[in-house]
């Protein structure tokens, strides 16, 4: 069998086949079209004979280069952004090259940013994702014995049958199958006292969010009024003011993030554009969520019909936009941490929530804001704020109030304490589902369509697999099996609540 290689990829969107058989054109045309809203419809064809005898095939994107770079044997297709120092001129995949002739497979360490990205050498694949695994990527074997990856699940449809996903912080090699890699953050000190300490974390996610902005790219932030995304919106404000800002909620219903996004937005003064959307909609909306989410997660589908609402509104006016996410996992944000007993098992469930946090949380974002071609930055997740947090002590971020209760992010909090309205400062966790008012409206959904009965009779998926916890995600789930019908795709399913 004649060797053949094609790689693939867009703005954000990465697909390939190595050792295939068959008409390769063909099949990476296929896959590439499953995650077209990735990136840009402009598609470009690469040509090199170190491919032997295959082609790559690339989607130019928009924004910090293509996507694309190549020198001598060394070719790069990448998503996401990284903020390493850089010559004038370069490009994300421009910098990934130069760390791989240095660090060679173990590069991804000091990659600092999102990524996930491909790496050919001329005779050997590596793949590999960014330690929290912000940007996504899979991979399996055809039937024929070829090798297929693919940024979303979908683009393995009918491709693959056993799937699997490259967890975070691991590099995948043709040769050599799974490896992890070291992550080499920077060296940040964190002051011995909380409100130098605090001091500290306001410097870094200033630096944060000013270096996702040096490139032009950001046009707008998504504003819930929640204590991550007003922070950014803060932040964002005094960087560059007058940036609009995105909320969405439910028409007629209990939206409690329009009110306060409308509060922060008017503290900010700056323009707050609003959708409210309907429970009709949001009914119509469920086939799609469950087909750009991959998954049937009950608290993940709520969270996808708001992002995906919210990148729709967003993406005809910007092509990027900030989010708040990753607070939440960094800080304590989570009230579950309250309930453990003592700062050993907050410390080791707020790590699991980051372990977790690439097919639940994080997913949600990406896919929510891809799935209308809306690029996303996350200033939380930044390599020099990650440093830190992993070394605040656990009572800084999750801290005993006055009336003997306690308090989620509280570091946080303090350090932006002065720019935000006093409501924000002291507003509680809430999920963005129950913010922008979608969770029950998704239970009576269901319950009209019979699957409160349903759920009496089947509470299960295929055998061996998950325990569902609602009618609604009954739902979800007969939406899912008929978009990825093999038992493989189902176990790709995160779970957001460690504890369902």
């Amino acid at each position: 069998m004649e060797s053949n290689t094609i790689i693939g990829g867009c703005m954000a969107g990465i697909a390939g086949l190595l050792n295939y058989s068959r008409e390769v054109k063909k099949e990476i045309d296929l896959m590439l079209d499953k995650v077209k809203h990735r990136g840009s419809d402009t598609k470009e064809i690469y040509k090199n004979n170190i491919f032997r005898g295959g082609v790559i095939a690339q989607n130019i994107g928009l924004d910090r280069g293509n996507g694309f770079a190549q020198k001598g044997n060394l070719t790069v297709f990448f998503d996401g952004e990284i903020y390493n120092t850089r010559n004038q001129g370069q490009s994300d995949a421009d910098v990934v090259i130069e760390l791989f002739e240095k660090y060679g497979p173990g590069f991804p360490g000091y990659c600092r940013g999102v990524f996930a990205c491909a790496v050919w050498d001329g005779k050997e694949l590596f793949l590999t994702r960014g330690p929290v695994g912000v940007r996504p990527l899979f991979y399996g074997i055809t039937e024929d014995g070829a090798f297929a990856f693919a940024s979303e699940m979908k683009a393995l449809v009918g491709i693959v049958n056993e799937i699997e996903e490259l967890k975070p912080n691991t590099v995948f090699s043709s040769e050599n199958g799974i490896r992890g890699y070291i992550v080499h953050y920077p060296e940040i000190t964190v002051p011995s006292s909380p409100e130098k300490a605090a001091e500290k974390l306001r410097e870094l996610l200033f630096a944060a969010v000013k270096r996702r902005m040096e490139d032009g790219a950001v046009g707008g932030m998504l504003l819930s009024g929640g204590l991550d995304s007003s922070i950014i919106a803060a932040i964002v404000n005094e960087l560059k003011p007058g940036m609009p800002a995105y909320t969405v909620g439910l028409k007629n219903g209990n939206a409690p993030d329009i009110e306060n996004a409308s509060l922060m937005a008017e503290h900010l003064n700056v323009e707050l554009k609003q959708y409210l959307f309907t429970a009709d909609e949001i009914a119509a909306m469920v086939p799609e969520a469950v087909w750009k989410l991959e998954s049937f997660d009950e608290d993940c589908i709520s969270g996808a019909i708001s992002n995906l609402n919210a990148s729709a509104f967003a993406a005809a006016d910007t092509h990027c936009i900030f989010s708040g996410e990753g607070g939440d996992e960094l800080f304590g944000g989570y009230h579950l941490l309250k309930d453990l007993p003592a700062e050993y098992d907050r410390l080791k469930m707020m790590h699991k929530l980051v372990e977790i946090a690439y097919n639940t949380a994080v997913q949600r974002l990406d896919r929510g804001m891809f799935g209308n071609s809306l690029n996303y930055r996350t200033p939380f997740i930044d390599s020099e704020v990650i440093a830190f947090a992993l070394q605040v002590p656990v009572q800084w971020k999750i801290r005993k109030n006055g009336n003997g209760g306690l308090i989620e992010k509280w570091i946080l909090r303090e350090a932006f304490r002065d720019l935000l309205p006093e409501k924000i400062y002291k507003r509680v966790k809430l999920r963005f589902s129950a913010g922008t008012g979608t969770d029950t409206v998704m239970d009576e959904i269901a319950a009209a369509k019979g699957y409160n009965q349903k759920f009496k009779e089947n509470d299960r998926t295929t055998p061996g697999g998950y325990c569902l916890n609602s009618p609604k995600e009954l739902w979800y789930y007969e939406i899912f099996k008929e978009k990825f019908p093999h038992l493989h795709f189902e176990k790709m399913v995160g779970r957001w609540d460690p504890n369902k």
